[in-house]
């Protein structure tokens, strides 16, 4: 896949958006504040959000066992992470260190492979993964040199990926304030609600 250029023909390693992910000990609580006194919301809960994805951290397979909560402010996903179990992550690390809140921060390249390499070759050091079923990477978690500061995780932007994330999107952008935690046991689950059918794009059939 060739990689993009942005608008002063440097090439587009990291992609357009960015997710700013935090890790919580009480979701729930932690949604409410954004939603109630900031006026951040809906938020769209997975109650499992790995369901049959592979999760390795530190080159072992882990079995975590997380929910997230993903919403936008303008262009700007925001999303929440609770780890229900002591499974090594990076999640449980940070909790563990005494910290919460913001953990990461997420980028969707196109060209996946690319961005990692650019990531790499920067001084990133590859955390965690997650794999689909089949085997396929399709996330990277990434320690960052001290100047960033916190971990920087990369996830390829497949059809899929954009559609879901754009449903989000045009929930936030017509939120009137109610119902401001939706619950969904998986993103299947997402994907059959009336939430979802109100702004279905054309092509979600995948990861």
């Amino acid at each position: 896949m060739t990689t993009n250029t942005t608008g002063n023909g440097l090439p587009d390693l990291l992609g357009r958006r960015i997710q700013v992910s935090m890790v919580v000990h009480d979701l729930e609580a932690a949604a409410r504040l954004w939603s109630e006194h900031l006026g951040v919301g809906p938020w769209i809960l997975i109650e499992d959000a790995l369901e049959d994805r592979t999760f390795i951290h530190r080159g072992r397979r882990s079995d975590v066992q997380m929910s997230l909560a993903l919403t936008y402010s303008g262009e700007t996903q925001f999303e929440l992470i609770s780890q229900s179990n002591d499974a090594p992550s990076p999640y449980r690390e940070f909790l563990d260190a005494g910290r919460e809140g913001v953990q990461h921060l997420e980028f969707w390249p196109e060209d996946y492979a690319a961005s990692c390499r650019a990531l790499e070759s920067a001084g990133f050091v590859e955390l965690s993964t997650i794999h689909l079923p089949d085997g396929t990477k399709n996330a990277s978690y990434y320690e960052s040199p001290a100047s960033v500061g916190v971990v920087v995780a990369v996830v390829p932007m497949t059809p899929f990926r954009h559609s879901y994330m754009s449903v989000i999107e045009e929930l936030a952008r017509d939120w009137d304030g109610t119902r401001h935690l939706r619950r969904y046991a998986t993103r299947a689950d997402f994907l059959a609600s009336d939430d979802f059918a109100r702004v279905r794009p054309a092509d979600s059939s995948s990861h």
